[in-house]
């Protein structure tokens, strides 16, 4: 145990020295801003009768940052994790250390999970803020009502354990190439497509979909069970998966 928390320890430290933590909460916040700039040039209800505004609000925001901008920036941030080793060819420094090949690889799993985890953590709350703001600032919108807590929060951490899959997926691709524009430009392509695969039947098995799916059906309350699990799930087994490929390599 004291081995996986100085492993754990030592990756955080290395993300004090990177923008990566900051992205972390840049990404929402530029998601929250960018929708709420879109709202602010309304000058009527933008949600329908029947709908509470802060529903529709919320889930304008949550399907575009499930669907399009977490995808990115899980391409981003994982990638950024991979070139902490792959710069400065530190990964024969870190084999020849006394320390399991399995805990350096889930190491850097847990440090990607960690930083999608505090975007999505702070996601609600920037939501919140932007809804309060665009409530005094264009009173026509009607955000009148209480804010929905329970479900951004409920919403947030479903996109994230959804995200579960494509973190682990590009967490692999970023550990194994040294590639920093392999990683981006699979990152890239494959959210594009989900992008276009969102409404097909199959859709919610493309892992770069299924938050995008979940975020979907927030002004609903209707939480998708298919999607979420094949996210998670997939994810814990992918995470096994990519770590015995990294692992059993002698040199990155």
């Amino acid at each position: 145990m004291a081995m996986v928390l100085q492993s754990l320890s030592a990756e955080m430290l290395k993300l004090k020295h990177t923008l990566a933590f900051w992205l972390a909460l840049v990404a929402p916040l530029s998601m929250v801003v960018l929708e709420s700039g879109m709202w602010f040039d309304m000058n009527r209800r933008v949600a329908p009768p029947e709908v509470d505004s802060w529903l529709w609000y919320g889930q304008s925001i949550y399907v575009f940052w499930g669907l399009l901008i977490m995808p990115l920036f899980v391409t981003l941030e994982t990638a950024l994790v991979g070139q902490l080793e792959h710069a400065q060819e530190h990964w024969k420094h870190l084999y020849a250390l006394p320390v399991p090949r399995g805990l350096i690889y889930g190491a850097k799993q847990f440090a990607g999970m960690f930083l999608i985890g505090v975007s999505c953590l702070a996601l609600p709350f920037f939501t919140a803020l932007g809804g309060l703001f665009l409530r005094w600032a264009r009173p026509a919108v009607e955000l009148t009502g209480p804010i929905p807590w329970f479900m951004l929060f409920k919403y947030s951490l479903a996109i994230y354990l959804g995200a579960w899959l494509i973190i682990t997926i590009h967490t692999w691709i970023s550990q194994r190439w040294k590639s920093f524009a392999v990683a981006c430009t699979a990152g890239v392509l494959l959210t594009i497509a989900g992008v276009f695969v969102i409404n097909a039947d199959w859709g919610q098995y493309w892992p770069w979909a299924i938050a995008g799916i979940i975020g979907n059906k927030f002004d609903e309350n209707v939480l998708q069970v298919a999607p979420l699990l094949v996210g998670s799930i997939g994810g814990v087994v992918m995470a096994f998966v990519a770590g015995w490929d990294v692992v059993r390599r002698d040199v990155l």
